[in-house]
């Protein structure tokens, strides 16, 4: 991307927006610390820095896309499932190469710089009715209810190799607690499952990853959902509590979609500058219109 076009579109932006002096800043949306998304981006995109305190954490990524659909001035992130009425920004890794849409392809290939598995742990090997609903999750049938939600399917040599137990597994209710870029998702899964085995119940709710984690560390949940993997610390006490290493699933596959209202001009946007914007160095449209590339 050309720098003077970038910073021509911009300033043709807000020249629209009025005549205070601060109505070039960048509004910028984001996640609330207990979320996996949150956590995923600090580590894939701020290199482990601190967020800017300027940033709006929202609880949920619904909440974050509302938000930056009123704002002409906003800039968010969030699950690629959730992005509705919003116009994603195509990210290169540097700069220097190709900005990439976040589509299924450039998310299954890698070629989409911040593209994710989304989980299930288990604190064991899953057996009896949880086994049964992971081994359909992972089939044919599971998978395109991530298409439908949203979300890109795993491809076949990259599902887990979890099956169906031999024998029929006992009617009982499941829970799954975590995610919210996943809780719909969830649900969707949950809801396709019981119309099949009548008898079994699957509750799912959301909170966030880290309290998907927290409900597995304290023996809370049957399945926890979570958008990042976890990480030593938590894998530790899942080992000194029970015994046993977690257990990681990849269910799904999504890219992290930086998004902006219809009508912003920005046509791209390199994973410098993101981290550049979210932890503070750059605040306004006209200093990221200049440095854009």
């Amino acid at each position: 991307m050309k720098p003077h076009i970038v910073t021509v579109a911009l300033v043709l932006l807000l020249s629209g927006c009025g005549s205070k002096p601060d109505e070039g800043t960048i509004i910028l949306y984001g996640r609330e610390n207990n979320s996996g998304t949150y956590m995923y981006f600090k580590e894939h995109v701020l290199d482990k820095e601190d967020f800017a305190p300027n940033v709006q954490t929202l609880p949920g990524t619904a909440a974050v896309i509302n938000a930056v659909s009123k704002d002409p001035r906003s800039i968010g992130y969030g699950g690629i499932g959730y992005v509705k009425g919003v116009r994603t920004v195509p990210v290169s890794k540097d700069g220097r190469s190709p900005a990439v849409e976040p589509t299924q392809q450039n998310v299954v290939n890698g070629a989409y710089p911040i593209s994710r598995n989304l989980y299930f742990y288990t604190v064991h090997e899953p057996k009896g009715a949880v086994r049964q609903f992971i081994a359909w999750v992972l089939s044919d049938e599971g998978q395109q209810v991530c298409e439908k939600v949203g979300y890109y399917p795993l491809p076949v040599e990259r599902r887990g190799q979890v099956k169906p137990a031999e024998a029929q597994a006992e009617n009982k209710t499941i829970t799954v607690k975590g995610s919210d870029t996943m809780v719909i998702l969830g649900q969707r899964w949950a809801e396709r499952y019981m119309t099949k085995t009548p008898g079994t119940v699957v509750q799912v709710t959301g909170g966030g990853s880290g309290t998907g984690i927290a409900a597995l560390i304290n023996g809370a949940t049957d399945i926890c959902e979570s958008s990042r993997p976890l990480d030593p610390k938590e894998r530790a006490q899942i080992k000194t509590r029970f015994g046993k290493a977690p257990v990681e699933i990849a269910v799904a596959m999504d890219g992290v979609a930086v998004f902006v209202r219809e009508s912003n001009p920005l046509t791209s946007i390199a994973l410098p500058e993101l981290k550049a914007l979210y932890t503070g160095r750059v605040k306004s449209w006209r200093e990221l219109g200049s440095t854009a590339k």
